[in-house]
């Protein structure tokens, strides 16, 4: 069977740092899988180089059975990134031409039908620089989508988005892994990640640590929440502690402040 997505040993040096160290792991048929790791764990080097934006000093990487770098792995693949890189002196009509054009697998009929669910099909011919962050984020998706992926790849997708687009948002990404695809999400939200995905890849230093459904790793690790397995297995938790200790002592209102009090003192 080929895996919408298939990671084998990636390798990613920059420099004298390993960005990414021997990551292996998988995205199944139907599976929607969460990313998760601290800043600076290799998280977005994991995604730049299944996306193509980096390439990978070693191990590799196939999308729907293809190597992720030739045409045939591009036109299975749909990134949504973090950021928003449009050309903003496009419109929304004219962006989706030109996304037509690049991928004649593009059904146009459902990319209208999405802008009309997101309530963007009334400002199709406005200037993308006009638009809010939510249409913009809301018109990646579709432009991700609209050509139905084998493998759909988001980073941080709710991000800016009001309750009603995280819904829908939602409901596209669990639409799209019903129909058999599978999708991978870049997430710092542990409790979304617990509910709403059936595997997670957690990442720390540039090395995969742990993979699984969330119930089953819980299980296996004897943690409370996935919040709980985290803290642990990343090695943040004792700092976090401390910091938390620290922050307690800080905002205590029962902490006399001897600064305040000697300037208060010195007013007459």
């Amino acid at each position: 069977m080929d895996f919408p997505l298939q990671v084998d040993n990636l390798t990613k040096v920059y420099g004298r740092q390993r960005g990414i160290d021997g990551a292996s792991f998988t995205v199944r048929p139907g599976r929607i899988v969460g990313l998760l790791g601290p800043n600076g764990s290799g998280k977005s080097t994991t995604l730049h180089c299944i996306t193509g934006y980096h390439r990978l000093s070693s191990g590799g990487i196939t999308i729907a059975g293809h190597p992720h770098d030739t045409a045939a792995a591009k036109n299975r693949l749909g990134f949504l990134p973090d950021d928003l890189p449009l050309p903003e002196s496009l419109s929304g009509r004219e962006l989706l031409m030109l996304h037509a054009h690049l991928r004649p697998g593009l059904d146009l009929a459902a990319a209208y039908d999405l802008f009309d669910v997101f309530d963007l099909a009334d400002h199709l011919d406005k200037y993308v620089g006009d638009y809010s962050h939510g249409m913009k984020r809301k018109l990646q998706l579709v432009l991700a989508t609209a050509h139905r992926p084998r493998l759909l790849v988001l980073d941080e997708p709710l991000r800016g988005l009001d309750p009603e687009a995280a819904i829908l948002m939602n409901t596209v990404i669990e639409r799209s892994a019903g129909a058999g695809n599978g999708v991978l999400i870049a997430t710092h939200d542990l409790f979304a990640a617990e509910r709403g995905c059936d595997e997670v890849v957690i990442v720390s230093e540039g090395r995969v640590v742990t993979q699984g459904a969330p119930a089953e790793l819980l299980e296996r690790h004897r943690a409370a929440n996935l919040e709980a397995l985290f803290l642990a297995l990343t090695g943040i938790g004792t700092g976090l502690e401390r910091k938390l200790q620290h922050l307690t002592h800080t905002l205590d209102p029962d902490r006399i402040d001897p600064v305040a009090t000697e300037v208060s003192g010195g007013i007459s």
